[in-house]
């Protein structure tokens, strides 16, 4: 980097604003808020309001792909597949260039649907799986049948010939310890792993630097903390094997710490709105969803210059003076691999 980029960025940070490294290399399209698993971990399905018509995310996928392409998209909820369109949204988005993937708790895939999944070009399913046990993912879940139907979906997406699924495990206290069956299970099925620290409940909450007090499912006593170190110590050590877990070892070290002290700097830089760019289910364009959006679908400002204007400038720099630890999650850890 030239000395004139250094002295602009220093010039920058004087007035608290921050410009990203470049364009978002991922877009993540909340393409509706509904869900039916009162999850232990999520509020989301507790929030109100229609979706946006398909036609809004149509228009969004093609604005973004002469700007972004060929940048992952990963369609997310609530639970997309309540959406009935949500296989030719993601197919427009695999036309258009972009790599496609989608979460889902599994209660959906049926053998048809993971057919049209399939179909549709998607790369990525990833596949909710807290744990491994039954009871445990049931009860995470909030609903009888989840384990199930995950069960199902995994089986149903790799029949359909989805490229990769990924079983994505919130990590908390009930899981910790079925986290070496989980791996096994992992393993001779083809599978891969990416693992999210439990954090404050989804769902735009106000942020509560004592969420965790209020949480059944985080670690209350050393013996809890010491399965979650533990887990957490198999998991880097799958990884360095070049193991079918997705996280990077720095981050699942980096866990440990959270758990044992949750409302506490980890001094870990946060990429939310530096590399990537969000999409809520009301069309509202955000980096982080604890802090004010920057804009909306509906603004008549184009998206390119939406992502650097002194809104998004201001936001960013303060993205990047948080001292929260959702800077662990998997959409806003900065690492080198992802």
């Amino acid at each position: 980097m030239s000395a004139a980029p250094r002295l602009a960025d220093r010039l920058l940070d004087r007035a608290r604003l921050r410009r990203a490294p470049g364009r978002p290399t991922q877009v993540h399209l909340s393409v509706t808020d509904r869900c039916f698993l009162p999850c232990k971990h999520c509020d989301i399905w507790k929030n109100e309001g229609p979706d946006l018509p398909g036609t809004v995310w149509e228009d969004l996928i093609d604005r973004l792909a002469p700007w972004l392409v060929p940048a992952s998209m990963n369609f997310v909820g609530g639970e997309p597949l309540l959406r009935k369109d949500l296989e030719s949204l993601m197919a427009r988005a695999v036309q258009q260039g972009f790599d496609v993937s989608f979460n889902t708790n599994g209660w959906l895939v049926t053998e048809k649907r993971a057919r049209a999944i399939a179909d549709a070009g998607v790369r990525i399913a990833y596949v909710s799986l807290d744990g491994f046990h039954k009871a445990t993912i049931d009860h995470s879940r909030g609903r009888a049948g989840s384990w199930d139907k995950a069960m199902a979906a995994i089986s149903h997406l790799q029949d359909a010939g989805v490229p990769q699924v990924i079983v994505a495990t919130i990590l908390h206290a009930r899981s910790a310890a079925e986290i070496e069956p989980l791996l096994a299970f992992v393993k001779q099925r083809r599978l891969q792993i990416v693992v999210q620290p439990l954090y404050q409940n989804f769902g735009y909450n106000t942020y509560d630097p004592d969420w965790w007090r209020q949480s059944e499912l985080f670690p209350r006593d050393q013996s809890q903390l010491d399965a979650v170190d533990r887990a957490l110590d198999r998991l880097s050590t799958e990884r360095l094997r070049g193991g079918p877990v997705c996280n990077a070892v720095e981050q699942l070290q980096a866990m440990k710490g959270h758990f044992h002290a949750p409302s506490r700097d980890n001094h870990h830089i946060c990429r939310a709105g530096h590399s990537d760019i969000s999409f809520d289910p009301q069309g509202r364009v955000r980096l982080c969803y604890f802090l004010d959006p920057v804009g909306t679908v509906f603004d008549a400002s184009p998206l390119p210059l939406m992502w650097d204007s002194l809104a998004t400038l201001r936001r960013r720099w303060e993205v990047s003076r948080c001292e929260r630890g959702c800077n662990l999650l998997n959409c806003n850890f900065e690492r080198d691999d992802l």
